[in-house]
């Protein structure tokens, strides 16, 4: 803390000196550019802090370090900029007229300059920097930093009662100017007639309005600090929002309208799904209501969607390597995701027109509880486990932990909302005989699928424990499903032994 309390204050300090030269190259003067009244511009201080501190880890990526201090100084500028146009309805730069802007608060340009520097301060400044700033004794430094945060602090309040009130005359004046403009446009309108009426009209309005006017621009004059920030800011001036702020309205309006018209579909589609009742005489389609056979293809449907989820996460978390994620031998199932679908539909079912929040709660604490139940059931059967979050933030004995918990909160409340109207509409829509002919098809087929799966994982469990092929079925599984192939199907399925519970030996009384 020590030592990035002296950094922001000399970063500080050398970004204001950077902006007074630039400034001075610019307009051929000297111009106080700092949002506060003394020598410092925070941004400067806070961005090479942020940057060092975040960029540090990759210090010997050069590449790397220039990337991430070109994205992380341009949002903080680019935040920056934006907040203070926001809380003071002022633009305080414009880059506007600079190629490959964003909305004028930060360009290409600054962006490579922001870029460059971070990555030489995180190599060079900051180690000499610190270096510096413990040759300076604890107790004079201490000192030095109270009384330079005080100040600092006192200058902030200064600065933003001073902006509070320019903001006021700033809106005299364009209250002048634009009631100038109306008594323009109505007399333009022909809503005063009487050549003198008229003329008398327009001289009252410009002498009021010249006299206002004058008054205001003298105020301005008059106050050290709003002169200083109109020199420093010459957009101040300007109090209307720019082009991409207004269109960024715009589109935030349109967006909410056009989420509100989906929110409202999606519950018109969710009311006639779950409370849909079959006309007077009409044949019930093929898997109608919440019964087996829904169930069942819902289990089929969430185990190919976790095959494809997990093959996805594979290629995006490193190592980047292609794995082939499956619970059993044939075909390409995730038992854990197609249980779980099951399990959110029918305890959440009921929950369908709660609010979103209800939804993701009991969808985090139900996938969570099913997850640790899955994990420990396999651990007690075949004394293996497929995941472990020992090493991950608030975990429960390893087998879930409340990123995953979140995840099933996710999945649960798109699930109930959104897919589940959807598919159940598409499973009805299957013809009864086909329908009926696949469910009774695939279910021995993933009955068949999921018994030699087991009987694969305990048997290797058997080898392991060095336990010989003394039986038909054991020689069986030894040919057909060896270490080899279980080890490529389940790459992440590890052999740790029973739960304690089944394990230890009863005492003796």
């Amino acid at each position: 803390m020590y030592i990035y309390l002296w950094c922001f204050f000399t970063f500080a300090f050398l970004g204001w000196c950077s902006e007074v030269v630039y400034a001075a190259i610019e307009e051929k003067r000297f111009v106080n550019r700092g949002f506060l009244n003394g020598p410092l511009c925070p941004i400067y201080g806070l961005g090479v802090l942020t940057i060092d501190f975040l960029m540090k880890p990759f210090g010997d990526n050069l590449a790397v370090l220039i990337v991430g201090s070109m994205f992380l100084g341009t949002g903080l500028e680019w935040l920056a900029g934006f907040l203070l146009e926001k809380v003071f309805h002022q633009k305080w730069w414009d880059y506007s007229d600079k190629p490959h802007n964003i909305g004028g608060y930060v360009c290409l340009s600054f962006a490579i300059v922001w870029g460059l520097a971070g990555a030489a301060v995180v190599r060079f400044v900051m180690p000499f920097a610190g270096m510096l700033a413990n040759k300076i004794p604890r107790s004079i430094g201490w000192v030095l930093l109270t009384v330079m945060l005080s100040l600092l602090f006192a200058d902030f309040v200064v600065t933003v009662v001073s902006i509070a009130g320019l903001n006021r005359k700033l809106k005299n004046l364009e209250y002048v100017s634009m009631k100038l403009r109306a008594g323009s446009d109505r007399l333009g309108q022909g809503l005063y007639t009487g050549a003198a009426a008229v003329q008398d009209l327009e001289k009252d309005w410009q002498k009021e309005a010249a006299r206002l006017k004058e008054k205001y621009e003298k105020g301005l004059q008059a106050n050290y600090l709003h002169k200083r920030l109109l020199k420093a800011f010459p957009d101040l001036h300007s109090l209307r929002h720019n082009e991409e702020l207004e269109a960024l309205r715009q589109n935030v309006n349109v967006f909410r309208r056009k989420s509100s018209e989906a929110i409202r579909r999606r519950s018109e589609n969710a009311v006639a799904v779950y409370e849909g009742k079959l006309p007077q005489g009409a044949e019930r389609p093929f898997a109608y209501g919440l019964c087996f056979q829904k169930l069942f293809w819902i289990f089929m449907i969430g185990n190919v969607a976790g095959f494809c989820l997990e093959t996805v996460y594979a290629l995006v978390v490193p190592p980047h390597q292609f794995q082939l994620r499956v619970s059993v031998v044939l075909g390409p199932f995730i038992l854990v995701y197609g249980f779980g679908a099951v399990a959110i539909t029918l305890f959440l079912y009921k929950m369908y027109n709660q609010r979103d929040v209800l939804i993701f709660i009991a969808s985090m604490f139900i996938g969570g509880a099913f997850e640790y139940l899955c994990s420990f059931l396999q651990q007690s059967l075949f004394g293996t486990v497929s995941w472990e979050y020992s090493d991950s933030v608030l975990n429960v004995s390893g087998r879930t932990n409340l990123m995953y918990s979140f995840f099933w909160g996710v999945l649960g409340l798109i699930w109930l909302k959104d897919l589940y109207p959807v598919l159940s509409r598409a499973i009805e829509r299957i013809p009864k005989k086909l329908g009926r002919a696949l469910t009774i098809g695939v279910s021995i087929f993933m009955a068949v699928d999921i018994l030699l799966s087991a009987g694969a994982v305990f048997r290797q469990s058997e080898r392991i424990n060095g336990v010989p092929a003394s039986t038909g079925i054991q020689q069986f599984f030894d040919y057909y499903f060896p270490d080899e192939f279980l080890d490529i199907i389940y790459p992440s399925m590890e052999y740790v032994g029973k739960p304690e519970i089944f394990t230890r030996t009863p005492r003796l009384p």
